[in-house]
């Protein structure tokens, strides 16, 4: 027990066991920030995501988390990735990330193109995934469901860098709410 607490003593961190200070160091995970879009009962939707990572190459699958709340549900999406040096991606995440889809059509003269999965493409992004959701790969995570989809189709532009959430928080945060 002595040198559990001796080496506690030296670690050079912020120890932590609350929700508030595990989610502080939670932001720490590099990852991006996205525009996920989908069409759900006749109407094109999209929000902000930053919980997205790659789970296979071979067949190509993301998993993403979307609250349960959100409009964004649907069998098929499109993860859009932003682009960091687009001069409008603080307007995109204004209009995608700090209104709701039942209030507001987020996509009203908003440039886009409808994928082959229904789902809008944000001409902008530096690279978009059309995905479909693998039967099965749908989980409750209460707050959150968690789902896996094949990649069907995707694009890039060779110019650009995408967006990563930890920039965000750091520099365009207090700039966009």
């Amino acid at each position: 027990m002595q040198d559990a607490l001796n080496a506690e003593a030296r670690m050079p961190f912020t120890l932590t066991e609350d929700t508030a200070g595990l989610n502080q160091a939670l932001y720490e995970v590099t990852h991006g920030l996205y525009v996920l879009t989908a069409a759900s009962g006749g109407r094109l939707n999209g929000q902000c995501l930053d919980a997205l990572m790659q789970v296979t190459s071979a067949p190509p699958r993301v998993a993403i988390g979307v609250n349960v709340r959100s409009l964004t549900q649907s069998g098929a999406f499109v993860v859009n990735v932003l682009d960091r040096g687009d001069p409008a991606v603080q307007e995109t995440i204004r209009r995608f990330g700090f209104q709701s889809g039942r209030t507001v059509d987020k996509f009203a003269g908003f440039p886009h193109e409808v994928g082959a999965n229904g789902a809008p493409i944000l001409p902008s992004a530096k690279a978009f995934y059309e995905c479909r959701v693998v039967p099965g790969m749908r989980f409750d995570l209460g707050t959150h469901t968690l789902f896996v989809a094949s990649v069907e189709r995707g694009g890039m532009r060779p110019e650009g860098e995408p967006l990563t959430y930890n920039e965000y928080r750091k520099t365009m945060r207090r700039r966009t709410g």
